[in-house]
C-alpha cells in the first residue's frame, strides 16, 4: 500500500465519549438541540448565500451517493473533491437540509463549508475500526478552480430517507432546479458492510442481513425511477484494482475532464488490493449461504460470493 495513504490510530477522547454514550448525548441528540443547530445553518447559509449571490453560476451538476454504508462511499467521495471543479463533502446529509427547505445555494454553502473543514483535518475518516486520512496532496480538496459539481456522500441515510418518504424525490428536483441531479452506487461484496456492520455496531448476523437486504429493495425502486443517464454504478473492488480508469469514467459521468496529475495524486492512495471485512466476524455455513441466495434476487449483486 502506498505511503500516502496515512492510517491513524485514533483514541476516542473524553469529549467524544462525553457525545457518544456519556450524559452529552442526551442534549446533543435531543430534538431541541438539533432544531437549534438546524437553525443557526439556515441563519449562516442564508446569509452566506445573499452576500455571494453568484458564487455557484457555474455549477452544472449535483451529485448524491446511494447505496449501503461501509462500501467505499467515503473513498470515493475525498477522490472527487480533490478534483479542481468539484467540492463534495463527506456525510453532511444534505437531505436533511432539503427536507428542512434550505435553497439550493444554501444547501451548496453549506457543503463547501464542510468540505473546507474536512480538508483541514486532513480528510480523515474516524467512523471506522481504523480510521485513516483520505488527505490527496497537492490537489483541491475544500477548494475549487471553477466550480461545477457540487455533492455530498451520504449514501446510507440518503437512501433509507428516500425509501421512506417517497416525496423527497420530486422535493430534491424542486430544490436542485436549473442543475442536473446525477447519483453515484458505490456496491461492495455484501459479506463485507454486513460483517462492518456487526463488528461496529453489536449487531446478530440476522439483523445485520436483513438491514442490508432492505436496502437493496430500496435501491431497487429507486433505480428503476432513474434515467441510465444519472445514475453511475462502480464497485469498489473494481475501483481499488482500476483506479485510474474507474475515476475518470466517474469523471465523465459527472461532465468533468480528469487531468493526468490528479489522477496520478488520486490513484497513489489507493490501497493495492480491496480491503475485505468479512474476516471481522465468524461466519458459518448456514449465514454465508442465506447471504448468497438473497444475492440471487439482485441483478447489481450477482457475481459476488464469500470466497
Amino acid at each position: 500500500m502506498s505511503e500516502a495513504l496515512t492510517h491513524i490510530k485514533l483514541k476516542p477522547s473524553a469529549f467524544r465519549q462525553f457525545l457518544k454514550r456519556g450524559p452529552g448525548a442526551l442534549i446533543f441528540r435531543s430534538k431541541g438541540y438539533r432544531k437549534l443547530l438546524m437553525l443557526r445553518h439556515f441563519i449562516s447559509s442564508y446569509y452566506s448565500a445573499w452576500t455571494s449571490p453568484s458564487q455557484f453560476k457555474d455549477v452544472q451538476t449535483y451529485c448524491m451517493f446511494i447505496g449501503h454504508n461501509k462500501s467505499g462511499v467515503s473513498m470515493i467521495g475525498s477522490l472527487l473533491d480533490a478534483h479542481p471543479d468539484v467540492i463534495l463533502s463527506d456525510e453532511a446529509d444534505a437531505l436533511e437540509y432539503v427536507q428542512a427547505g434550505f435553497s439550493r445555494d444554501q444547501i451548496f454553502h453549506i457543503l463547501l463549508r464542510q468540505s473546507r473543514n474536512e480538508a483541514r483535518k486532513g480528510r480523515v475518516t474516524a467512523r471506522r475500526l481504523l480510521p485513516y486520512s483520505y488527505q490527496v496532496h497537492g490537489q483541491w480538496q475544500g477548494q475549487y478552480r471553477t466550480l461545477r459539481v457540487v455533492g455530498d456522500s451520504t449514501a446510507g441515510s440518503s437512501t433509507q430517507a428516500l425509501g421512506l418518504q417517497p416525496d423527497l424525490w420530486e422535493k430534491i428536483k424542486y430544490t436542485m432546479y436549473g442543475v442536473d441531479i446525477k447519483f453515484i452506487q458505490v456496491l461492495r461484496n455484501p459479506y463485507d458492510p454486513i460483517s462492518a456492520m456487526m463488528a461496529r455496531s453489536g449487531r446478530t448476523f440476522e439483523n445485520a442481513i436483513e438491514t442490508y437486504f432492505s436496502y437493496c429493495e430500496t435501491l431497487t425502486k429507486l433505480r428503476a425511477r432513474m434515467k441510465p443517464s444519472q445514475l453511475f454504478s462502480i464497485r469498489y473492488e473494481d475501483f481499488v484494482q482500476n483506479g485510474e480508469f474507474k475515476l475518470t469514467e466517474i469523471c465523465k459521468f459527472l461532465g468533468l475532464q480528469a487531468e493526468p496529475d490528479y489522477l496520478k495524486a488520486c490513484t497513489q492512495i489507493l490501497h493495492d488490493s480491496p480491503e475485505t471485512s468479512r474476516q471481522w466476524v465468524s461466519w458459518d455455513t448456514t449465514h454465508i449461504d442465506q447471504v448468497a441466495m438473497k444475492i440471487q434476487h439482485y441483478d447489481f449483486l450477482h457475481g459476488y460470493s464469500f470466497e
